[in-house]
């Protein structure tokens, strides 16, 4: 955004031009109907904490070109759901169908865009703003806490912080699920319950929800051992093929092991919500352009062994071999393909918007 936004102050700086040919590349290859690069909640919220929201706003809308991926919490259930159902049934082994279309808003990735972006801006809610400081906060004191427990562990078996990262899941899931009955019987029963927030369903109560109405729908119908039932899924399930938890709980004990290793500073502040997005994403993607530490994670055995998912990962450490990566996909297009993007869209439809940012007269 900087590189084309002349308001801004690293702008009138000088921008390093790497930025300005990948935006072209990319632009390019979305208006030939190359690629798609759908925005998310992971975008909106990033973008909310700068002073330059609306900008960055519509660039992200520009190359999603009206394609969004559902909340990671949506996505999340839709994997559980199925995950879940195949254990029922004895199926634990059987991958996850992923299908992209299915997490993805409005029609099918795959179809052509259309020659017009349709957006609503809103007003800055500051204490909207405020709430999600305050949760990369909390997030960041809860991983220095667990960054010291690592430390002092000197535990570096690999194997060993997966599976406490996969029990955690599970624990923390049925726990949080059993506050919010009880807060629900508090409410039942004192007149003068005020924790109404506390009421508010979280996605752990939205996931045991959906898993009890799946027992019902085969057959299970008493209660007690439809929570029973789930205890044992957390506790016998193969976690492996359930690729949010596998691969949240791989960079997790990566991080452990350098912990343990002797690492002494912990992950930064956008560790956490990085670690979420690459584990909802990533299975949909062809490839992803991600941080340096994160990739390096990705890349470091026994994880790169064991991702199970054919995605290309780039970062800042690797750029250049992102940009050939985008080349190919254009060199690979069909002569026929790029004529009927021009016949249909106009010769001047696959120049890049440089202007994007430029006032109108």
């Amino acid at each position: 955004m900087k590189v084309l936004n002349p308001k801004t102050k690293a702008n009138k700086k000088g921008i390093d031009e790497y930025w300005l040919r990948l935006f072209e590349r990319l632009d390019r290859l979305c208006k030939l109907q190359l690629i798609v690069c759908p925005d998310s909640e992971y975008h909106d919220n990033e973008s909310q904490v700068t002073a330059f929201y609306s900008e960055l706003k519509r660039m992200y809308e520009l190359l999603s070109h009206g394609k969004t991926f559902y909340d990671k919490e949506t996505i999340k259930n839709f994997q559980l759901f199925e995950h879940f159902t195949n254990w029922l049934v004895g199926k634990n082994s059987v991958g996850l169908e992923l299908d992209i279309d299915s997490i993805v808003r409005r029609g099918n990735i795959n179809s052509w865009t259309g020659r017009f972006i349709v957006s609503v801006n809103r007003e800055i809610n500051l204490e909207a703003i405020e709430a999600l400081l305050d949760l990369r906060n909390q997030s960041y004191s809860e991983i220095e806490g667990i960054f010291r427990v690592w430390s002092e562990s000197k535990n570096t078996d690999f194997n060993h912080w997966y599976k406490n990262e996969v029990e955690s899941f599970g624990k923390g899931t049925l726990n949080m699920y059993f506050r919010h009955q009880q807060k629900l019987y508090e409410l039942w029963n004192n007149p003068e319950f005020e924790d109404f927030e506390a009421l508010l369903s979280s996605s752990s109560v939205r996931h045991v929800n959906m898993m009890l109405k799946v027992l019902g729908k085969h057959g299970v119908e008493d209660d007690l051992m439809k929570l029973l039932k789930i205890e044992e899924y957390f506790k016998t399930a193969n976690f492996d093929n359930l690729p949010f938890l596998h691969l949240s709980a791989s960079l997790f004990a990566s991080i452990a092991r350098k912990a343990a290793a002797g690492r002494k500073k912990p992950p930064n502040r956008g560790t956490m919500n990085d670690i979420e997005m690459i584990s909802t994403f990533l299975p949909y993607c062809d490839a992803m352009f991600i941080d340096n530490e994160c990739a390096s994670y990705l890349n470091e055995k026994p994880l790169v062994d064991n991702i199970g998912f054919s995605t290309k990962i780039f970062s800042q450490a690797r750029r250049e071999e992102f940009m050939q990566f985008l080349d190919g996909i254009e060199q690979s297009a069909s002569q026929e393909h790029i004529e009927l993007v021009t016949k249909v869209y106009g010769e001047s439809w696959k120049k890049p918007y440089v202007t994007l940012y430029k006032p109108t007269k």
